[in-house]
């Protein structure tokens, strides 16, 4: 199978080098935004460890066929390998997103997954927050507040924990997902902010990919963090916040809660750190 003429993007995941070779020049320049945290030179003598293949029936981009029925493929290979089919899908897709690349050889060797945002504690430390929840429930809003508040961004939508520990996660430099029904909550996040940055279709409705750098700081991406903390969040028209050690359960409604939620975050690191 011969690789797509594009030049391939190359990127790193703690300290893995991984190549995306994309038979589309959007898919490359979706790529290059959505891990520009991660990107290095394509010149870099370094051999890469793990290459991925994106494309598309029709034209190839796999970008622009996303949400239609158009057959769309991943595969993978490592160094002296062949390609290795990922998935083949149409419409949705069964197995979680090879980007980033977590899940295949070698980092699935060292890292976990789960869905969920992190945040590092504004007093610069190690300590993180973990916001997880189902999708609809609000994360982002939280994420894209507690950054104006001093935390500093760890991962969205992506938890990226230690497979050895459990208690150690690591920085993942995507892009927040700020959904247009959420914009009301975040009056700052005006023209300016959004310019440049795609919004692309969800069952949420449209979504801006926002890169963290305009809502805050980001935590350094050079060492792991230690989950300190755990926010869970549920919708409900009450709202409720129970802690049970380290892990606080909120139910709340965004529109209605969200200076009692706000308020609760704020309450998270006053008894010192908590057990990961």
């Amino acid at each position: 199978m011969p690789d797509p003429a594009q030049t391939p993007v190359r990127a790193r995941f703690l300290g893995t080098t991984v190549e995306f070779h994309c038979a589309h020049a959007r898919d490359a320049d979706h790529l290059r935004y959505y891990l520009s945290d991660h990107l290095v030179p394509e010149h870099t003598c370094r051999s890469a460890e793990l290459g991925v293949r994106l494309e598309a029936d029709g034209d190839g981009c796999l970008t622009a066929a996303l949400g239609t029925a158009t057959a769309k493929r991943v595969w993978w290979r490592t160094p002296g390998g062949a390609w290795r089919l990922y998935e083949e899908w149409g419409v949705r897709a069964r197995l979680p997103s090879p980007v980033p690349p977590f899940g295949l050889p070698p980092l699935r060797d060292r890292v976990r997954l789960r869905h969920g945002a992190a945040l590092a504690a504004p007093d610069g430390g190690s300590r993180a927050l973990a916001v997880t929840g189902a999708s609809g429930t609000g994360k982002s809003v939280v994420v894209a507040h507690l950054l104006r508040r001093g935390w500093r961004f760890v991962s969205d939508d992506l938890l990226v924990l230690d497979r050895r520990t459990g208690g150690r996660l690591y920085y993942y430099g995507r892009p927040v997902g700020v959904r247009a029904r959420s914009l009301p909550l975040l009056p700052w996040l005006d023209a300016a902010l959004l310019s440049g940055a795609p919004c692309v279709p969800t069952r949420w409705g449209g979504t801006w990919m926002v890169r963290p750098q305009r809502l805050g700081r980001c935590a350094p991406s050079d060492r792991p963090y230690r989950l300190s903390w755990r926010l869970g969040l549920a919708r409900g028209d009450r709202f409720t916040a129970r802690a049970d050690g380290p892990v606080t359960h909120v139910t709340w409604d965004p529109h209605r809660h969200l200076a009692l939620l706000l308020e609760t975050c704020g309450r998270l690191t006053e008894g010192g750190p908590c057990a990961g």
